[in-house]
């Protein structure tokens, strides 16, 4: 028999997280993912979507991106750093940094370091500057470079973001040409979520949410209990998400004389415990 706790208004966050997250071009996003019609008890705390103006967007580690598309099947988000989705020239100097519990790059990216600020050529094999205005600093000079590079003292700031890193578009790249589109495409994360759990409760007719206390994924049944990794075959006639009686023991009856008459006896029906 598998085991349930029914706690009051389980009900609703199985029909709460039965609900689908839409935005825009970002549409039927569920777990591990909260917002919009699905309350927090629906998903991760960390990976809450936000929609505004149409768009859908997250914040990871005090950086706030852009979700460009939403791929189920291979379970990968392709986002842009919001402060990059128009150009270079009014960066966020916080860097694009990953929790490995939730996220990991997708293949085909890698991470570029931009430098802002800088008074010269850099001692670095690095492509021509780019030219920014930014504000705390008189110097124009832009230079990105590959991998977290550290170094250029005399940059004003530095901010590490993610890049393609295809021929073709490192070609373009080494050349400054093209380089705010190519930022603007944004990198892939893939979830760090297992969804076999997820899947395993969502085939029982059950709904996906997170116990926070437990840090654990929970399953929602329609009948308001919770607590298993997916809900219960209905028994016969029963509700949809109750234990079956799978495995019970069948009744047993026999009959017992009545010793004050022995002609007179009672059906007695014993149920197996």
């Amino acid at each position: 028999m598998i085991n349930m706790t029914q706690s009051q208004g389980k009900d609703d966050l199985h029909s709460d997280c039965s609900n689908l997250f839409n935005c825009g071009n970002i549409q039927g996003v569920g777990y591990p993912f909260w917002g919009g019609n699905r309350p927090k008890s629906c998903g991760r705390l960390a990976l809450q979507l936000a929609c505004e103006d149409n768009t859908a967007s997250i914040t990871i580690s005090n950086v706030k991106y852009k979700v460009l598309d939403f791929y189920p099947s291979k379970e990968v988000l392709q986002i842009v750093r919001d402060d990059f989705s128009t150009g270079i020239c009014s960066p966020n100097f916080t860097n694009t940094v990953l929790d490995p519990a939730l996220f990991s790059m997708d293949n085909g990216y890698s991470y570029y370091t931009f430098f802002y600020g800088c008074p010269s050529l850099p001692p670095l094999n690095v492509p021509s500057p780019l030219l920014c205005t930014i504000s705390g600093t008189d110097n124009k000079n832009v230079y990105v470079a590959n991998g977290t590079t550290a170094g250029l003292e005399n940059c004003f700031k530095s901010v590490v973001v993610p890049l393609p890193t295809s021929q073709t578009l490192f070609s373009q790249f080494l050349n400054n040409s093209g380089l705010a589109e190519i930022v603007q495409q944004g990198f892939g994360v893939r979830l760090g979520e297992d969804s076999a759990a997820c899947r395993g409760c969502a085939n029982s007719k059950g709904a996906c949410g997170y116990d926070i206390s437990k840090n654990t994924m929970v399953c929602y049944c329609p009948d308001g209990s919770s607590g298993s990794a997916k809900c219960a075959a209905p028994a016969a006639g029963g509700p949809q998400g109750q234990p079956s009686s799978e495995g019970q023991q069948e009744c047993k009856a026999m009959k017992i004389p009545l010793v004050s008459s022995p002609n007179i006896w009672l059906n007695v029906t014993f149920h197996g415990g």
